[in-house]
């Protein structure tokens, strides 16, 4: 298994863009060694192609663009295509289930691109088909001034893509057309204000969301009559405490373990992964929390293999998902288990995939 990373700039988030940063790749989920392939600017989400040897990237700029590049050699990536996705910092991308459009979700200007693809994997236009944005605000006037599309998932039953809108508190709903174009379709979920609604998965007819602001865990169950998901359940993050005044839910993966499924979730600040047990119902039970590094943006569980960027400690982990499953619940409120790890270097880690 090959990791490929996106980073952003040694200065972190939101420092000028262009100045070195872009893709490492590592040369198994060991972390046996970390090394730059390539420079783009703030590439913080990057996606490889389910069945083709490509590989996207979203660059987090105010005139975001998406890359495509040839990974058959991921020691000697080749970009092959690249395009605007006309809106502002790109932070999210989503492949069609087909893998014939790709979704882009952008935080700054809080809209949502729809880019065709060929069967090259390649975008079959100079432009995204569709830019679709959306209006409203928060109640947190540092974070919620506008709508900010953080992520884009299919709803359970795959007829439509939700939006995590972190600005309006909202899971915006749009209709999936049968050539991958979506069709604006209302809001599917309103949720209690100054949320922050950031990234979700979905587990049979229920969505698991992280929400950043208030740092809730959501459980929410899908109506496929109304295409509409009711909060049934909410939980903290984590009962770990924080180390530092900034506190910021970040992603979740659910992992199959051999007694169950659990749930991960990233509390940068607290600087955890937290882990749920899931009942078969999908209830969520807290069992404990894992040092992670400075500022745990995104992880994947990939292959065996749990594997965590720690952006502002400028470094990558990788832990065992055996060690993970035989956690046992925390002996006492907010214990830090430091699970043995694999670390290296990786300069501002924004996000990970296998090639």
């Amino acid at each position: 298994m090959t990791l490929l990373w996106g980073t952003y700039p040694a200065a972190g988030l939101g420092t000028p863009a262009g100045l070195g940063e872009g893709l490492w790749i590592q040369d198994d989920a060991g972390l046996a060694g970390a090394v730059q392939v390539a420079e783009l600017p703030a590439p913080s989400y990057v996606l490889a192609h389910p069945t083709l040897p490509l590989a996207y990237a979203a660059s987090e700029l105010p005139d975001s663009t998406v890359t495509v590049l040839d990974v058959s050699r991921p020691a000697a990536p080749r970009i092959v295509a690249s395009l605007p996705t006309g809106g502002a910092d790109a932070c999210h991308l989503l492949l069609a289930p087909d893998a014939r459009t790709l979704y882009v979700s952008h935080y700054s200007s809080g809209d949502v691109a729809a880019v065709r693809l060929g069967e090259d994997g390649l975008p079959a236009d100079a432009a995204p088909a569709q830019l679709l944005g959306h209006a409203g605000s928060g109640p947190n006037a540092d974070r919620q001034q506008g709508p900010h599309a953080h992520s884009s998932l299919i709803a359970p039953g795959g007829a439509h893509l939700l939006v995590c809108d972190l600005g309006t508190d909202q899971l915006r709903r749009y209709r999936i057309e049968p050539d991958g174009l979506l069709e604006p379709d209302g809001i599917a979920a309103t949720l209690a204000p100054g949320a922050g609604p950031r990234h979700a998965v979905v587990r049979g007819g229920l969505i698991y969301l992280t929400c950043e602001l208030d740092h809730l865990v959501r459980t929410l169950r899908w109506d496929p009559t109304s295409a509409t998901a009711e909060v049934i359940a909410e939980a903290p993050s984590t009962l770990a405490p924080p180390r530092s005044a900034e506190l910021q839910d970040s992603h979740l993966a659910l992992a199959d373990g051999p007694h169950g499924e659990v749930l991960l979730v990233s509390v940068r600040g607290a600087d955890v992964v937290s882990v749920f047990d899931i009942a078969p119902e999908g209830e969520l039970t807290y069992r404990a929390a894992i040092d992670a590094g400075e500022w745990p943006r995104y992880f994947a569980v990939l292959g065996d293999r749990l594997i965590v960027g720690a952006e502002r400690g400028h470094e990558v982990r990788s832990f065992a998902m055996t060690d993970v499953f035989a956690l046992r619940p925390e002996s006492g409120i907010g214990d830090v288990i430091d699970l043995p790890h694999a670390a290296a270097e990786v300069v501002s880690p924004a996000c990970v995939t296998a090639v």
